[in-house]
């Protein structure tokens, strides 16, 4: 009965917000004129802003997977091109790894009145676009709260915390660990958090917990996939750049962790500081080292869609 409960909520979440995300596509279309197009092809002209611009934005909405899949719907409605949008999605990589420190704002609190605000602006203010396009990015905050509420019990546990122990003895074991705990809660930060308080309970060493922080930044990827579903090539391939880029930045990182646990190790002497100063660290060296590659990064995830699509297809 748990297990059936727990199923339809899951799905209920995942409903929830791919729902969401293709009510505020069709909004977009409605509510972007030439000057908001002009607007945001300002602030995403080039490669820094774009990456500021995602940086920013991920910290006002505390979730870099609603930044990163609200890109595909843009590349997918053509307000922007895939390149600016990767641009957007490495800020919001680096944005999220200060999500914990910024607590005025959260997707929960922001949920219930985009949806009102939304409501309000349909049936009273006669602006069914800008209203729809609220309400619906209400959902999508809302359908990500709600899954992970719903997984939350579960990562808790404490017969899958022992689990998590045993299956992170070793670097990559850990990173695996981390996508999959991240790939079903949707969430990096929820999963980041439970690492940092597993580590501040002396639960797991800090090179296991490190291990899972990293791999979380691969996980959250699957919300990204998930909202190119049915897309165009190009939203698909944002959402492939998306995934090479955290998978690439990974596999760099592991024939040097012992290094970057030291690095990580000169910033604090604090273990759960330490965890949380290697999610940011390896996300800001990261997105350096691939923001003059992106032309190329972008080329080789078309190349991937294009892939895909014909496979899909025989």
């Amino acid at each position: 009965m748990r297990i059936s409960l727990f199923l339809t909520s899951f799905g209920l979440g995942i409903s929830i917000f791919l729902l969401g995300l293709q009510l505020l596509g069709r909004a977009m279309s409605g509510i972007l004129g030439a000057r908001l197009r002009a607007f945001l092809l300002r602030f995403t002209s080039t490669k820094v802003r774009s990456l500021m611009t995602g940086l920013i934005t991920t910290g006002l909405v505390q979730s870099s997977s609603v930044v990163n899949s609200t890109m595909v719907v843009m590349v997918d409605s053509r307000i922007l091109s895939m390149r600016q949008a990767l641009g957007v999605i490495l800020g919001a990589n680096i944005g999220t790894t200060v999500t914990a420190q910024i607590m005025a704002l959260s997707v929960e609190k922001l949920a219930l009145p985009l949806v009102v605000g939304g409501l309000l602006l349909v049936f009273l203010a006669k602006r069914p676009a800008l209203g729809t396009a609220a309400c619906s990015l209400g959902a999508v905050f809302f359908g990500l709260e709600f899954t992970t509420r719903v997984l939350a019990p579960v990562l808790k546990h404490p017969v899958v915390q022992a689990s998590l122990v045993q299956l992170t003895e070793t670097p990559i074991r850990a990173c695996f660990v981390g996508a999959m705990l991240t790939a079903l809660a949707q969430s990096s930060s929820a999963v980041t958090g439970l690492t940092i308080g597993l580590t501040r309970q002396g639960v797991l060493a800090l090179p296991a917990a490190i291990g899972v922080a990293l791999g979380s930044n691969v996980g959250t990827v699957l919300t990204t996939l998930l909202a190119s579903i049915g897309r165009s090539r190009a939203s698909k391939a944002t959402a492939y750049a998306d995934f090479l880029f955290n998978l690439g930045g990974v596999i760099l990182v592991l024939p040097i962790y012992p290094l970057f646990l030291r690095l990580v190790q000169l910033l604090s002497a604090q273990p759960a500081r330490q965890v949380a100063h290697a999610h940011s660290v390896f996300n800001v060296i990261t997105a350096l080292v691939a923001l003059p590659l992106l032309d190329n990064l972008a080329t080789l995830a078309w190349a991937g869609a294009g892939i895909r699509l014909r496979n899909k297809n025989k």
